[in-house]
């Protein structure tokens, strides 16, 4: 039995879809909106077509201030669970069908490289595929735990017959999807590979091959850019995917299956053969085959799974946000830095936040000036970066002290470069943080020709006895005195008919005691404290 699920850059000519996938499958659409630049087509088997146009309408250019992809789905949609099973730990392979050599090996080692980092990875929340791990069945959560089987080449020549018609002057071979399944399962038999949950092949053709449906004319030179799927005997699934160089062999064509509303096809490994664009389309399937690879467990009521919301079905300028480098007048931007390696992926649909995401990390963000006067009151207000519920905000703020809560002020003694830190912990256990740095300067005399010294503040801090609150938590309510001294001379001109000036010495005593509260969980050892505006009890000068 197969079942199929597909990412498309074009429908040219607004052909109707049409066609069936032989006995196994007989696709029926259920809607098709040119408009709107996608088309979503639903079957008997739970397979799923989704067509996004080669030249996609982009309403702007995105935006890299955006740090948390927008909600695409109202708060009654969602990805929904099917009762089918997600991915605990999978090994993945990659086979280039190339028996011409036409794959140059730049674009090889990348693929292979791409694998073997999203596996060496696995665990962290700070790529995209650590998303998925949000989806479960009965057994428990979809892990990101992969492991890299390695790069195999096969060299047997393709069919002479029984394929499919949709040939070009560049791409004289044409294959049937069961024409590729048919030679994988020969390849993972002959090679004694593993099937089932636990394994994952994905098949790479080069650009002189165009891949078709069976028994149709959507074929990847006019429909689709990639396919997840799986065939099986009956006992053991042999899951796989389908990434066709087809439309990689130029940039203009390339861009239809990287619509993230740039110009130019961003590579930032400079792989001449457009293997990034691979990439994007390889690492929208597997997060799809990580958390429906049965078409059965989790996607939405129109048949879309996690990576379709964000990309490929449904189009976003913020799919690709936050960049982290690059120029996109350079065609190199990046968003992903994965075991040391930089690349261009979409994001995935995430129930925990409503929204598409690059991690499962919240990535918070917070205003702050980028220069302030000693002794000014500053406040800072932290967003989340997440829908999901927030457990904590803290704050650091680079001269010793702290606080928390999603609003505070703080008052910088001292003139310096402080580094403030906010890190967001949300309901998952998930934590993000963001720094900004705020430069601190001594603010002017305001008497002409005055020079000032400052001698060091005195500070106390006077504690009243624990009370315990519920929670487990402990409290204590806190008074803090500080005294600084200043000393300025100030000069002026001398009365009429004298030369010279006449200068004095001020010294000025300032008290300031302000209330705080310091908590902290009952039996930890760091106590939290938070202070409100110090109050001037004792001006002299």
């Amino acid at each position: 039995m197969v079942r199929r699920a597909f990412t498309l850059p074009s429908l040219r000519g607004a052909r109707a879809l049409r066609g069936a996938l032989g006995a196994l499958v007989a696709f029926a659409l259920l809607a098709c909106v040119p408009a709107a630049g996608a088309a979503i087509v639903s079957g008997g088997g739970g397979g799923r077509l989704g067509v996004q146009p080669l030249t996609p309408s982009v309403p702007e250019a995105p935006t890299a201030s955006r740090v948390l992809m927008g909600p695409l789905l109202g708060p009654d949609q969602g990805i929904v669970y099917h009762g089918g099973p997600v991915l605990h730990g999978v090994t993945t392979y990659a086979i280039f069908w190339d028996p011409d050599h036409v794959f140059d090996s730049s674009t090889e080692s990348l693929v292979g490289g791409f694998l073997s980092n999203v596996a060496d990875a696995s665990g962290s929340n700070d790529n995209v595929f650590s998303v998925a791990a949000q989806y479960t069945d009965a057994a428990g959560s979809a892990q990101y735990a992969q492991s890299f089987g390695g790069s195999y080449l096969d060299s047997d020549p393709y069919p002479t017959s029984g394929g499919c018609g949709e040939t070009t002057p560049t791409a004289p071979t044409c294959l049937t999807d069961s024409q590729i399944t048919g030679e994988l399962e020969g390849f993972v038999a002959s090679h004694s590979l593993a099937s089932g949950l636990g394994s994952l092949f994905v098949v790479l053709t080069p650009d002189s091959v165009v891949t078709c449906l069976d028994g149709g004319d959507q074929c990847s030179n006019n429909a689709y850019c990639s396919l997840h799927s799986y065939a099986s005997d009956g006992s053991s699934p042999l899951l796989y995917i389908e990434i066709p160089f087809t439309e990689l062999g130029s940039a203009s064509a390339a861009k239809g299956c990287q619509d993230d509303g740039n110009p130019l096809v961003q590579t930032p490994s400079g792989d001449s053969g457009f293997g990034d664009v691979a990439l994007k389309s390889l690492g929208h399937e597997m997060l799809e085959t990580i958390s429906d690879p049965l078409l059965n467990a989790w996607y939405d009521s129109a048949g879309d799974e996690i990576a379709d919301l964000c990309n490929g079905v449904t189009w976003s300028p913020d799919s690709f946000l936050p960049v982290l480098g690059g120029d996109a007048s350079a065609g190199t931007l990046w968003n992903q830095a994965i075991n040391g390696a930089n690349y261009y992926l979409q994001g995935a649909w995430s129930n925990a936040t409503g929204a598409c995401a690059l991690s499962a990390s919240p990535v918070p963000g917070f205003n702050a000036p980028a220069s302030a006067f000693a002794g000014a009151r500053l406040s800072f207000v932290g967003a989340p970066g997440t829908n999901a519920a927030v457990n904590s905000y803290a704050w650091s703020f680079g001269d010793g002290q702290s606080s928390d809560g999603q609003s505070v002020t703080h008052t910088f003694a001292a003139a310096g470069v402080y580094t403030v830190t906010l890190s967001v912990t949300d309901s998952f256990g998930d934590t993000g943080s963001v720094s900004r740095q705020v430069d601190v300067t001594a603010r002017a005399g305001r008497t002409a020709g005055a020079s000032a010294a400052h001698s060091p503040r005195r500070s106390t801090m006077r504690c009243g006895r624990v009370r315990h609150r519920p929670g487990r938590v402990e409290v204590r309510r806190c008074t803090r005195t500080v005294v600084s001294h200043s000393s300025a001379r100030a000069c002026k001109r001398a009365a009429r008919g004298k030369h010279g000036r006449v200068c004095n010495t001020v010294v000025r005593t300032v008290t300031r005691r302000a209330a705080c509260r310091s908590r902290r969980a009952r039996g930890a050892a760091k106590w939290s404290l938070r202070c409100a505006a110090a109050v001037v009890v004792r001006r002299r000068g």
